[in-house]
């Protein structure tokens, strides 16, 4: 198979997979995609047959930055991975995720993310959920919260702009880790994709000043579905679930991903409505040692010095004994020599740079293997790597 960048010659082939494995060629979402983003603002891996050249899979390679432990990265976020149907049952994935990685790695990239299907394909290639949602599934007339206190209104909108959401957006970036940057041109990609799928939004206004936003659609099943909501005081959040409640004319049924950190289950009557942690978003480091190098100590860190032996089973290059060592609040990185302290796959790695999971917990979950106990070991990995709470609404 030859790995290259889809051109614009290939790209009817890119289309026609598409069309067969998501969104068919009638769709408002394939016609936007196909006509103003892809090739556009993108890039689009493909690997393509020796004997023929057709293309047997493909994943696109969509540009993103987040907020990651403070410092704005470059991610992209990996959509419309696809093999072609009669290629399929060879592991063609592997190569054209090798291909793509080292095509990153050259671009100072050191992290992809993906949102699976089905998350045991991309586990075989060390992508760990680093994102999780609360998710709330009740019947609508089930959702008691408190009425919000002090001069509140909400607004609807059947269109809208970005100057009515990116401010209050942009509050998250004090509170979540992970959070992509939502640029002016990301703004409006999200909200036209937004408006071809008929999504509503609403905003929460004290006096003038907006307090909140949400994103929802009324599906065909008549569910309540809210796509995205951001508040800044929890009363702003209940006047806009107030707001939602007030459709029992129209939905049933309420779904809502929240974010991991969410508490409305609080103020629910039922406990039975409580809801549950969905894992959301998978990432993964493919240049675990440039990740290092960018790497801020938190204020915290004690001083310390520990050896880790990184493993990669897919790019050969991303393995390596590696000694890290604080000293006064700096990061030092040197290969290391000798039987490492701990061992540690490139899921896990990914998952504690992230701040999903404590080193701590990995170890507890049988995700990294230490070679011999220590106490103190843990908590300085601990407080290097503080656990974060990660939000990412991003679907394509």
């Amino acid at each position: 198979m030859d790995c290259k960048l889809v051109s614009q010659a290939e790209l009817p082939q890119v289309m026609e997979l598409w069309d067969y494995c998501f969104e068919k060629k009638d769709d408002p979402f394939f016609r936007f995609y196909f006509r103003d983003y892809c090739l556009q603002h993108n890039l689009v891996a493909g690997g393509f047959s020796g004997e023929d050249g057709h293309l047997q899979n493909m994943l696109h390679l969509n540009p993103y930055s987040i907020l990651l432990r403070g410092q704005e990265e470059n991610v992209p976020y990996i959509v419309g991975v696809a093999t072609n149907p009669a290629d399929r049952g060879n592991h063609l994935t592997r190569e054209l995720l090798q291909y793509a990685f080292r095509l990153l790695r050259k671009k100072d990239c050191s992290f992809a993310l993906l949102m699976p299907v089905f998350a045991g394909i991309y586990r075989n290639y060390d992508f760990a959920f680093c994102y999780n949602k609360h998710v709330y599934e009740m019947p609508l007339e089930d959702l008691t919260v408190p009425a919000p206190l002090g001069n509140l209104q909400v607004k609807h909108y059947g269109t809208y702009s970005r100057e009515l959401f990116q401010d209050l957006y942009g509050a998250l970036a004090d509170g979540y880790n992970g959070l992509p940057v939502r640029t002016d041109f990301q703004w409006d990609k999200l909200l036209t994709v937004h408006q071809l799928e008929k999504l509503q939004a609403a905003v929460a206004y004290h006096g003038d000043e907006p307090r909140g936003y949400m994103f929802y659609q009324i599906t065909e099943d008549r569910t309540f579905s809210i796509q995205e909501l951001v508040a800044l005081t929890p009363d702003a959040k209940r006047a806009l679930l107030h707001y939602a409640k007030g459709h029992r004319s129209s939905a049933s049924r309420l779904y809502w991903e929240a974010m991991e950190d969410d508490l409305t289950f609080l103020d629910l009557a039922d406990a039975d409505r409580a809801g549950r942690i969905k894992p959301f978003m998978m990432a993964r480091c493919f240049d675990a040692v440039n990740a290092l190098y960018r790497y801020e100590v938190p204020e915290n860190c004690p001083d310390g010095q520990v050896s880790v032996l990184l493993q990669d089973g897919l790019l050969e290059e991303n393995n390596g004994l590696v000694t890290l060592a604080v000293d006064s609040g700096s990061l030092y990185l040197e290969k290391g020599t000798g039987r490492p302290d701990a061992v540690i796959s490139m899921a896990a790695f990914t998952q504690l740079y992230f701040g999903a999971y404590t080193f701590s917990q990995l170890v507890e979950a049988g995700k990294i293997r230490m070679n011999a106990y220590a106490p103190d070991m843990l908590t300085f990995l601990d407080r290097l790597f503080p656990r974060c709470v990660n939000f990412i609404n991003e679907y394509y």
